[in-house]
């Protein structure tokens, strides 16, 4: 492992430096292309939808939306101070305001109001009106760390993860194909499914 690894994996200088490297996994099981258009539901703090928004260029269609306007605003401001060009918006999860079959790629960040949100399931139908035929969905949930804080978690209902996360699930219930485990890593689960063509 090279002295360049080492600096670049080290956690104080990613705190010093912003953490660039925070939405490297997220991204790379996203497996966004050049080009691509994608929505992101649950903006977090805009540092995934500005990478993701990195990596298809300006040929693609980066859209975030959240359910809470201040988060969505911070997410704006996120992807703005990264020279990125993203659509933000402020609306319901089971009300997105897209045209059916608009996106190659839906992202479903559950995190924050999406994890606890009881309409998951709407938050889904959309999802899978707003994909094209053949699109592909990807859920990315927190996972409980190990040990007695994440049985801690678990327990308060903070972190489900697989199995218990129940998105392969729902995805399955809301007639997606293949709903399946991509990786449990870094503390989130990412499942995948499609929509069918």
């Amino acid at each position: 492992m090279s002295f360049q690894t080492l600096l670049a994996d080290n956690v104080l200088v990613q705190w010093l430096t912003g953490n660039r490297r925070r939405y490297d996994l997220a991204v790379s099981m996203a497996g966004v292309k050049l080009g691509e258009r994608f929505v992101q539901l649950g903006c977090g703090d805009g540092g995934l939808l500005a990478a993701l928004g990195a990596k298809i260029g300006y040929t693609g269609r980066a859209c975030g939306v959240d359910d809470d306007a201040a988060v969505a605003e911070r997410a704006e401001q996120a992807v703005e101070r990264a020279g990125v060009l993203a659509e933000v918006s402020s609306a319901s999860y089971a009300r997105l305001p897209y045209d059916d079959g608009a996106f190659d790629l839906a992202i479903v960040w559950r995190a924050g109001t999406l994890a606890s949100d009881p309409a998951f399931g709407a938050a889904l139908e959309e999802v899978r009106r707003v994909l094209r035929a053949g699109g592909r969905c990807l859920v990315v949930a927190a996972t409980p760390p190990p040990g007695l804080a994440g049985a801690l978690a678990r327990a308060r209902g903070q972190a489900g993860g697989p199995p218990a996360d129940g998105s392969v699930d729902a995805l399955r219930a809301h007639a997606f194909r293949g709903p399946h485990v991509l990786a449990v890593r870094d503390g989130y689960s990412f499942v995948e499914a499609m929509k069918a063509r």
